[in-house]
């Protein structure tokens, strides 16, 4: 009996890019993947496949046992220092993974027909260093299931890179694992990343910027007001102030009269003013983890400006309540938010009242933070008299004249960051529970819109139950 005659063809060098294998189809796992029915170490080949190609890979250092249809003559290996191939009989050959890489067997018969032809693909020695980091990543990384495989371009560069599968539950950590494989790799250079984001991506930022503001103004005391002309000579004497830049002069009473060359007029004032201003507003923005998003509610308002040449221009400014905001979800849950928040409203003459906070914070889902805050009492008291008259005890009141004005403001801003995911239903909108008035409600009541109704199901439209009334503040 005549042994089948093994030829080995010239050695090929290996491709030099890393991912050429992956562009030409070839499975990177260390598992085999059997190419016709068999089990694990076999694989049996019918006639039905001796005209196409069957792929199969083997393990570094291992063997698998092939069973031929018919009988083989000669026997082909492309790359033998990639996979070895021993014939034990002329149908039963036993293949062996020698090195890394890529090669292919052909089995003829006596007339020089394929028996088979087999793509082998040996995988990579599993490199020390891989294993150590996907240890790493898997204990500094919660809930993620990173794994780390290597290819190698031994005879071209010596080179080995890393490519990286897997899931993660934030950018934050896939970001780390990608940093961590590209400083470990060869040459350091990018590695090769297929690891997919599985986790909540999405934060809603909810800010409440809530302001009271109190106004105190007391007025009270008598001006006099006197003048004589004599000789044509016209002089004229003032006990205080008319009144109050803020409170005004017209509360209270004025008296004038004449005796010969002097007038004589004298103001009572008397005032007290209160004031109450709540200012409230809850900006809400959507935005995906490292990616900003912006928001405003309000307008733009013109004013003027002078440019460098001297010409006057228009400019625009935006008032309103304004949101810009950056998310970061972290592998440990907490939301790291770069901030900047603001609410102005027009005061006149193209001015702007506004109340703003920028920061950096970092929350969990559903907790609330202070990230800003005033509390401002002013106090301002002014007393105007005659010289002289309004220092006498008791009756120097006659001639004096007393302002005090308190102003009294708090503010606080504060933020609360949720993890955010879309839903089948849709919301409740705000024009949902909103019903106009009937006719008879507009002309006899001088309503526009109803206050109170009662829905489909017998609740009060709106979603109110139980009793409802009114809270005096």
């Amino acid at each position: 009996m005549h042994s089948p005659k093994i030829t080995c063809a010239r050695p090929v060098r290996p491709m030099h890019r890393v991912f050429t294998a992956i562009l030409l189809g070839f499975s990177l796992s260390v598992t085999p993947v059997w190419a016709a029915s068999g089990q694990a170490g076999y694989l049996k080949i019918s006639t039905n496949n001796a005209t196409r190609a069957q792929k199969l890979s083997l393990g570094l250092n291992k063997s698998v046992i092939v069973d031929l249809p018919v009988d083989a003559v000669e026997l082909i290996v492309s790359q033998p220092t990639i996979a070895n191939a021993i014939m034990r009989s002329k149908r039963r050959a036993i293949l062996q993974g020698m090195s890394g890489g890529n090669t292919n067997i052909f089995f003829l018969d006596g007339a020089g027909r394929n028996i088979a032809v087999l793509d082998i693909q040996v995988a990579q020695e599993p490199s020390p260093v891989a294993g150590a980091l996907q240890a790493t990543l898997a204990r500094v990384l919660p809930g993620s299931n990173i794994r780390i495989e290597t290819l190698s371009d031994n005879p071209i560069d010596g080179k080995t890179h890393f490519i990286l599968t897997g899931t993660v539950q934030t950018a934050a950590d896939k970001k780390v694992a990608e940093t961590l494989a590209t400083q470990l790799s060869d040459g350091g250079e990018d590695v090769g990343s297929l690891i997919e984001v599985v986790g909540a991506q999405q934060v809603m930022l909810k800010v409440t910027i809530a302001e009271v503001s109190r106004n105190v103004a007391k007025q009270f005391g008598i001006n006099l007001n006197a003048s004589m002309d004599i000789g044509g000579l016209s002089t004229g004497i003032v006990s205080g102030q008319t009144g109050s830049s803020t409170v005004g002069t017209a509360n209270g009473v004025n008296m004038s009269g004449t005796m010969g060359a002097v007038t004589l007029e004298a103001s009572l004032r008397a005032l007290e003013a209160r004031g109450a201003l709540r200012t409230l507003a809850e900006p809400t923005l959507t935005a995906i983890s490292g990616q900003p998003a912006e928001f405003l509610a309000g307008g733009q308002i013109p004013y003027r400006v002078i440019d460098a040449d001297g010409n006057p221009t228009v400019t625009f400014k935006d008032y309103g309540a304004k949101l810009n905001f950056t998310p970061t979800i972290q592998s440990n849950g907490v939301i790291g938010l770069l901030v900047d928040t603001s609410v102005s409203e027009p005061v006149g003459d193209g001015a702007l009242q506004q109340r703003s906070a920028k920061t950096s914070v970092e929350l969990r889902s559903g907790q609330t933070l202070a990230i800003g805050g005033l509390i401002q009492d002013r106090v301002t008291s002014q007393i105007s008299q005659f010289p002289g008259l309004g220092n006498i005890p008791i009756l120097g009141a006659l001639f004096r004249s007393r302002d005090f004005i308190r102003n009294q403001t708090e503010l606080v801003i504060l933020v609360t960051p949720y993890l955010a995911a879309p839903r089948d239903e849709a919301p409740l909108l705000p024009t949902d529970s909103y019903e106009f008035a009937g006719d008879a409600e507009a002309t006899f009541l001088g309503h526009i819109e109803k206050m109170y109704g009662v829905g489909e199901r017998g609740r009060m439209r709106g979603g109110y139950d139980g009793s409802v009334g009114f809270v005096l503040d």
